[in-house]
């Protein structure tokens, strides 16, 4: 990556976010606040505790008209909770290799679509498969260590600052290293950290967290793309 690009980067993205008009994304630090108030992965109504760790309302991050992954999520637990508990078990595991984590996430989902599509054919994806949602339960739960994935975003991001190796989907090692990166870069410019913060409401997640980085390379992204 070009380090003269990504300075020129912050201070683009110092504008875009100091315009409340355009930076709408506190939602996600509030999101954020609400997992971290009320994950329990012991919790006796696991049905009940995830959907109150997802709770914000009007919260693109977990649904839309085409889009619904707590949805499909709740209906796995009530097929068998118990079977989805060892799935986030097995997900948090910091013992184990990411890339390993995710994929058997994927196939435990893939496995309970089955069930569920025998009995209401209708039930065509468990919106698991593209990894955004499953990075968020990461990003959630370790948040000082995980951001979340958009393939497209990241890829067009490392274009733009000149990346020596252009990456492939599923280079999730790769994509949370990066963002750790620039975490420590941009947190860098007090301007900016003081900025962001004042943003914040009483509601938000006010610990260490890679949401911020996640941000500047979706911003940062989405003005090459169209």
């Amino acid at each position: 990556m070009t380090l003269d690009i990504i300075r020129e980067d912050i201070e683009k993205y110092k504008e875009f976010i100091n315009s409340t008009r355009k930076f709408d994304e506190v939602y996600k630090w509030e999101a954020l606040q609400t997992f971290q108030e009320n994950w329990n992965i012991e919790a006796t109504d696991f049905r009940l505790m995830f959907d109150n760790s997802f709770k914000n309302k009007l919260n693109n991050l977990w649904a839309n008209p085409h889009w619904f992954p707590k949805s499909v999520m709740l209906t796995f637990i009530e097929l068998d909770k118990e079977r989805v508990r060892t799935m986030f078990r097995e997900l948090f595991d910091e013992d184990k290799l990411i890339d390993k984590r995710i994929d058997h996430f994927v196939w435990h989902c893939d496995e309970l679509l089955k069930i569920v599509a025998a009995e209401q054919p209708t039930f065509k994806s468990h919106f698991h498969d593209g990894q955004r949602m499953i990075t968020l339960y990461l990003a959630f739960r370790f948040p000082e260590k995980y951001a979340i994935y958009k393939f497209t975003e990241f890829k067009t991001f490392m274009e733009h600052v000149r990346a020596k190796n252009i990456p492939g989907t599923g280079e999730y090692e790769r994509f949370f290293k990066v963002v750790r990166t620039l975490y420590g870069i941009i947190t860098q410019d007090k301007e900016l950290v003081d900025m962001q913060k004042s943003l914040l409401t009483s509601s938000c997640f006010e610990g260490e967290t890679l949401m911020l980085a996640q941000d500047f390379i979706f911003v940062t992204a989405r003005r090459f793309m169209n």
